[in-house]
């Protein structure tokens, strides 16, 4: 998921002073820009382009092709390369978004506010571009990279909806990445699986990620960016992409550290990929749906497909569609096994999640789309729906009555058991071959995205990344706020750049140990330890400690 609220669009008179001044100082065509040398004008491995200077000494490059348009044939295949171009290519603007409904009310599964990337959707196929800004000119030593995979449940988003300014201020170059989404990005089918070399199909967002990092790995230096420090992270959708990529072995040598912001995948609770069988089965129901019946010719049957009317197909109740799937290349394996096997991209991490994270959804769900507050009996009934056989325990655990209201009662199961506690077992996963750092981001009067009548959002779900990509102009922070932000930049780019986040100047923060337990609690009032995170949460209810070999259960 992300907010609406962070997308950056750079000044017009700047750009357009910009692009004039350049007119008159272009340098030869063979000669490559020097790295971090603040030009505007740089050669990738595709051919030249122009960005724009920014206030801060800065530089932003939009719309950079890192792979060829994904339509016509190349409709559900694998990227591939982005045609070189003779010339220079301006890169002052955004691309469009890959293809996603507008929104309004959104689908089961993750859902997001409409946003600049979406308010009147997208159509357009050729999506796969990148955004790229750096910090204001250096010393010449290459920079830490960032590269930043947006949320949004793998159906809604763009890379252009986030601005990277703070994290560039502390030396990071940052990159936002566009990938297919939906049906286009995620859709399996056994036609489409029959043509592949690797017999397999959908993972196409998935591949389209590694394509962008591919890219990185080529071409970051002419921007400043070191290829051997790339940190790939990403919040809700993006962070469990992120945890895919940790345990793909398609994606080794292509990051060195990993942040996973409210999105877990490798531990009980988090994403767990269909497998190929089952995304077939769901991606053949799909093709039904738009009239391509005949298993014969459905892969051309799908590719001759409107894409408004593939957008529409999707419909709501229907996000859960378009998950990752593990197939034979590139997510051979679920990432629980990967893990148990040793066969995963071990890097540093930092990892976490909000305090309140599924308020937003109660919000959304049941205020908004559902008529209103829960009262104590329809609780009751929907944790009975939801759970099964074990709602009564969910009931004994979290009472309505030890809530102020039934909403946040609901709110705190859906937190607990869908955000936190999957986030703290994946640190403890990975604590064990890799030094993690793990957090909880605690503002209760972090800007909220929804009028919330009935649920004080409180700490919501992509409540920090306001912190993380903040534009004071739409969205404002109180004095303490922007110190939190400062402070939460200072860790990212730190983290970045030396795989720690600590920081000069900023209060130390432990490496996470399953013996010590330690989150670092991120507040306006407070940014230090705690070891109670297991128990505010619920989590030895959620993830039981396993019984050790021959107890008695």
């Amino acid at each position: 998921m992300r907010d609406p609220r962070l997308r950056h669009t750079p000044a017009r008179a700047l750009a357009a002073f910009a692009a004039l001044l350049l007119t008159l100082t272009v340098p030869p065509l063979t000669a490559r820009a020097h790295s971090g040398s603040g030009s505007l004008l740089v050669r990738t491995d595709r051919g030249w382009v122009r960005g724009a200077a920014v206030r801060d000494g800065g530089r932003v490059f939009q719309g950079i092709p890192f792979a060829a348009p994904p339509k016509g044939e190349l409709r559900w295949r694998p990227p591939r390369p982005a045609a070189r171009w003779s010339g220079t290519r301006d890169a002052t603007a955004p691309a469009h978004p890959c293809p996603q409904l507008p929104l309004t009310l959104l689908p089961d599964g993750g859902p997001v506010l409409p946003g600049e990337s979406n308010r009147t959707g997208s159509t357009v196929e050729d999506c796969l571009y990148l955004n790229v800004r750096t910090p204001a000119r250096s010393s010449g030593r290459p920079l830490p990279v960032l590269v930043w995979l947006h949320g949004g449940a793998n159906a809604y988003g763009a890379g252009s909806d986030y601005d990277g300014t703070a994290l560039a201020a502390r030396g990071v170059v940052v990159v936002t990445v566009n990938y297919r989404l939906g049906a286009l990005g995620f859709l399996a089918h056994p036609a489409l699986s029959a043509e592949s070399a690797d017999h397999a199909s959908g993972d196409y967002g998935l591949m389209d990620q590694q394509a962008a990092l591919r890219w990185v790995r080529r071409n970051i230096d002419a921007f400043g960016g070191d290829r051997n420090r790339v940190t790939l992270g990403g919040q809700s959708a993006g962070s469990a992409d992120t945890c895919l990529h940790i345990a793909s072995p398609t994606a080794k040598g292509l990051f060195h550290r990993a942040i996973q912001q409210s999105g877990a995948c490798a531990a009980d609770g988090g994403l767990t990929p269909l497998t190929l069988d089952a995304a077939e089965r769901k991606g053949s129901d799909f093709a039904t749906s738009v009239g391509c019946t005949d298993p014969t010719t459905a892969a051309g049957c799908l590719r001759a497909v409107p894409t408004t009317q593939l957008i529409r197909a999707t419909g709501t109740g229907a996000a859960s569609l378009w998950a990752p799937n593990t197939g034979p290349r590139l997510l051979p394996r679920p990432p629980r096994t990967a893990w148990a096997e040793g066969r995963v991209n071990a890097v540093p991490t930092l990892s976490g999640n909000t305090h309140d994270e599924y308020r937003y959804f109660t919000a959304l769900y049941v205020d908004l789309l559902g008529g209103g507050p829960l009262t104590p009996v329809s609780y009751t009934a929907l944790i009975r729906l939801q759970h099964g056989n074990r709602a009564a325990a969910v009931l004994d655990t979290y009472p309505a009555s030890a809530y102020p209201s039934p909403n946040l009662a609901y709110s705190a199961v859906g937190t607990d058991q869908r955000f936190a506690c999957p986030a703290r077992a994946d640190s403890r996963l990975y604590g064990n071959r890799a030094p993690v750092h793990a957090y909880e981001f605690h503002d209760a009067q972090a800007p909220p995205f929804i009028p919330a009548p009935h649920t004080p959002q409180g700490a919501f779900h992509a409540s920090e990344l306001a912190y993380l990509f903040p534009t004071d102009a739409v969205a404002p922070l109180t004095p303490a706020q922007r110190r939190l932000s400062a402070t939460m930049t200072a860790y990212w780019a730190r983290f970045a750049a030396t795989g720690d986040p600590n920081a000069p100047g900023t209060p130390p923060w432990p490496r996470y140990t399953t013996e010590g337990d330690r989150i670092q609690v991120l507040a306006p009032d407070r940014v230090g330890p705690t070891t109670a995170f297991a128990a505010d949460h619920h989590c030895p209810f959620w993830q039981p400690a396993p019984v050790p070999r021959g107890a008695v259960p």
